[in-house]
């Protein structure tokens, strides 16, 4: 029983010795591909607006080569042109920032779940780890009391044995001042009855 106790604690704890290294795995390759999703939208959105700010730059030379008669006109469109490329920047940034926090608060999640299995793994861990310590322990006791537990059973053998010696001596010596009684009682009463006759 002992055995099948250590056993089962062992495969208990290098089960979850495996589950909290899959967790740890799957949480690192989770953090991993969010932080890439994040880097790939920053890095998409930095594109578009660069592409944005480009053409606008574009469409701002082009009327000063197109038409430098007309200042009132592009200077407009250069107005127009810096206000849409500050709504770019802050629809960048505000892009920027709103994903950065969902990154984080995804983190945080993952995190927290990461350390609830840590904590359930490290239970788990720690029984099994009992386990196998009191089972040990309690056959290292066993295999120490054997000798104790031999030499018990040969004295209680032999007080069984002695018991039933003297139970049986005694018998014996009943039986035989039994016989001796009847045999001088026979003797007397023929020593009686000879008398008699006699």
């Amino acid at each position: 029983m002992t055995t099948r106790e250590i056993n089962e604690a062992t495969v208990n704890l290098t089960k979850s010795w495996q589950e909290t290294n899959k967790a740890i795995a799957d949480s690192l390759v989770a953090a991993q591909e969010r932080n890439l999703r994040f880097a790939q939208s920053v890095f998409e959105s930095g594109v578009e607006v660069l592409k944005s700010q480009a053409e606008d730059a574009h469409t701002v030379m082009q009327e000063f080569v197109e038409r430098p008669q007309k200042q009132q006109g592009t200077l407009q469109t250069v107005t127009e042109s810096v206000i849409a490329a500050q709504k770019h920047n802050l629809k960048y940034a505000q892009s920027i920032y709103e994903n950065g926090t969902e990154l984080l608060r995804s983190h945080a999640g993952g995190a927290r779940g990461l350390m609830e299995t840590l904590v359930e793994q490290s239970r788990t861990q720690q029984e099994a780890i009992q386990t196998i310590a009191r089972e040990s322990m309690n056959a290292y006791i066993d295999f120490l009391y054997a000798p104790f537990a031999y030499y018990q059973q040969a004295v209680e053998t032999a007080q069984v044995i002695a018991r039933q010696g003297v139970e049986t001596a005694q018998r014996i010596s009943r039986q035989g001042w039994d016989a001796a009684q009847n045999a001088a009682r026979q003797a007397t009463e023929a020593v009686q009855t000879g008398a008699h006759q006699g």
